[in-house]
């Protein structure tokens, strides 16, 4: 993940969202507006504290973790946990990127296994699968119309299917942070999970538009059935 996010931080946007059409209106907005941010993974240490000195003991100087709220409504949906036992963590780790700069572009999910929620098959799933990998842009100008706009777009350009998202009120400033994740479609090629992250509360932005869940279940079947993690 470390590899894969100093390589990202070095290719246009629209090229890690690829295949676009090209100068097409989601080609266009995401090279605009899209700014890189991070790559993500979820690990499973024994507990919280062991997790981050592990990262420390490697020199990855993780940052003060903040509760998940999207990733583990996530989880809590994908195997059936009461969302009020199932402990994530955020962490995040600054790399010094090809260009120069120190960036927090690796974020990490805590799921320590001495949480109640915890089960040996979650992991095993998660991990082998790889559901919560993604690659995650900043909206350098957030706003709903924007918002709204990428989603349709990526969805006719890209293949990308809105799969939800939500706010944060733990990051991103006074306002929180809304998250919206897209998973691709398995007809396509590609990296297979996107997030944008916008500051503040923008989850109005998607309401009215239609969520495609049957399509996303019918993807993460076929994930599912592949058992092969991809970025």
């Amino acid at each position: 993940m470390i590899r894969d996010a100093r390589f990202a931080s070095t290719v246009p946007a629209s090229e890690l969202v690829a295949p676009l059409a090209p100068r097409g209106t989601a080609a266009v907005l995401t090279e605009r507006e899209c700014v890189f941010d991070h790559c993500a993974v979820l690990l499973f240490p024994r507990t919280l504290t062991t997790g981050l000195r592990y990262l420390e003991a490697r020199g990855l100087a993780p940052s003060p973790t903040v509760p998940s709220t999207v990733v583990r409504a996530r989880l809590s949906e994908r195997h059936g946990l009461d969302p009020a036992n199932c402990e994530v963590h955020i962490t995040r780790l600054r790399l010094q990127l090809p260009d120069g700069r120190r960036h927090a572009a690796v974020e990490v999910f805590l799921f320590p296994r001495d949480s109640s929620a915890f089960d040996e098959r979650i992991a095993a799933t998660e991990a082998g699968c790889g559901f919560e990998n993604h690659t995650a842009f900043v909206l350098a100008r957030p706003s709903s119309p924007l918002l709204c706009r990428l989603v349709t777009t990526w969805h006719t350009d890209a293949g990308l299917l809105w799969e939800g998202g939500g706010h944060n009120p733990h990051e991103g400033g006074p306002h929180g942070s809304t998250v919206t994740y897209f998973v691709r479609n398995h007809h396509f090629p590609g990296r297979r999970r996107f997030e944008l992250h916008s500051s503040g509360d923008l989850r109005a932005a998607t309401i009215g538009l239609p969520r495609p869940a049957e399509a996303v279940r019918r993807v993460y079947a076929a994930w599912l059935s592949a058992g092969g993690t991809v970025t």
